[in-house]
């Protein structure tokens, strides 16, 4: 191990693993490792990648999907946005009907005052 030129701290985190009831034991001291803890050393390094990816992609994704329904509310309200234009420009373009007395009559129901008082 020195000759790899490891710490000592290092050296002993590589050595001793820990034990479920909290007391730490020394592999080269010959006693054997708690099989889940074998099993949790080998998979969690790996498995760190595949997360890191799998959270990548995800968020890449979300990003993709709330980029589209954007676009999607937007070409939606361009075409209301158009469609309530040319309802205004065809109401614009129909005569007016002017009554005896000159006024403009309005459609049945609306009134040119706000306020009756």
């Amino acid at each position: 191990m020195r000759a790899l030129g490891l710490s000592s701290a290092y050296r002993t985190l590589l050595t001793c693993s820990p034990h479920p009831s909290g007391k730490r034991f020394n592999s080269s001291s010959g006693q054997k490792p708690v099989s889940h803890a074998q099993v949790y050393t080998d998979l969690i390094p790996g498995m760190v990648p595949i997360a890191l990816l799998g959270s990548a992609v995800y968020l890449g994704l979300r990003l993709w999907q709330t980029s589209l329904a954007q676009e999607k509310y937007l070409d939606e309200a361009r075409s209301r946005v158009a469609a309530l234009e040319a309802e205004l420009d065809s109401l614009r373009k129909q005569p007016k009907i002017i009554a005896e007395d000159g006024d403009p009559i309005t459609q049945p129901g609306t009134s040119k005052r706000l306020w009756f008082f």
